[in-house]
């Protein structure tokens, strides 16, 4: 980005000096002018990761958030062309076909390539008990391998408190939905994880049971995770962006569904 930045910024001075119009000559002066703060701007930013915390450094200043202080994170991931198709359906469930995780688990052991693990669009931001955000995202150098261990660092201790995924509440034997009210475990077909959505399917009904924005679950990897530890198939489209420690138990949660047999009826009237 900042090189793009300084590009545009070269792109820009030479036409703010030819002979055109006043009032063209200072729009693109103010366009080089601005390209060049951006980019100063953005190659002052950077995010230091340590077990105690996080720290976000600016141009104007920076911003610790430790991870004992942390209440609970919201996090979306999002293919960037998927983020075209979702902004022209106007965001309409289905809109979308999510990719199984049983058919990315075997897709990755013949191509030897490793789904979801791209981060192209999205944000995790961290939310403290005193109301403060901090955000991790696309604009930081390395931003995956910072969200592999923020995750790392959130779910261990987030573990030991009370699980807050509102508007989702997940029971030993049912999940509960703020709306929609309650459904069995047994009775959830898969969950949906695509276009920035998690949708709840119920088995036998062709629309989803209960859906909410990515964004809008709290501690929505973690709430991925503990699913999949409960047994439940995740659907998720590939492009969305999962750390090593809830991608291992979607797929070890597809390996164990890919390799139950086969329910055969047989009628012997």
């Amino acid at each position: 980005m900042t090189v793009l930045l300084i590009v545009l910024a070269l792109l820009f001075l030479p036409i703010a000096i030819m002979p055109l119009p006043i009032a063209a000559r200072i729009v693109f002066g103010l366009c080089s002018v601005f390209c060049i703060f951006l980019a100063v701007v953005l190659a002052k930013r950077r995010l230091i990761l340590d077990e105690r915390g996080v720290t976000a450094k600016g141009a104007f200043g920076a911003k610790h958030v430790a991870w004992d202080e942390v209440d609970h994170y919201t996090f979306w991931s999002m293919n960037q062309n998927a983020a075209y198709v979702a902004g022209a359906q106007g965001g309409v469930v289905g809109a979308l076909v999510a990719v199984a995780v049983v058919a990315a688990v075997r897709a990755a052991r013949s191509s030897g390539k490793q789904s979801n693990r791209r981060f192209n669009q999205g944000r995790l931001t961290l939310v403290t008990k005193a109301g403060a955000k901090l955000v991790i995202d696309a604009r930081y150098a390395d931003v995956i391998a910072a969200l592999d261990y923020a995750f790392t660092e959130l779910h261990a201790r987030l573990r030991g408190k009370p699980q807050d995924f509102s508007p989702f509440t997940l029971g030993e034997t049912e999940l509960r939905h703020a709306k929609k009210g309650a459904i069995g475990l047994p009775d959830i077909q898969h969950v949906g994880c695509g276009g920035a959505r998690i949708t709840i399917k119920k088995r036998d009904k062709r629309l989803a049971w209960a859906g909410a924005h990515m964004k809008s679950i709290k501690n929505v990897m973690l709430f991925l995770e503990t699913v999949a530890e409960k047994g439940l198939v995740i659907n998720a489209n590939a492009e969305v962006f999962m750390p090593p420690t809830v991608l291992d138990k979607l797929r070890a949660s597809a390996s164990r569904q890919a390799a139950m047999p086969q329910a055969r009826v047989v009628d012997r009237r």
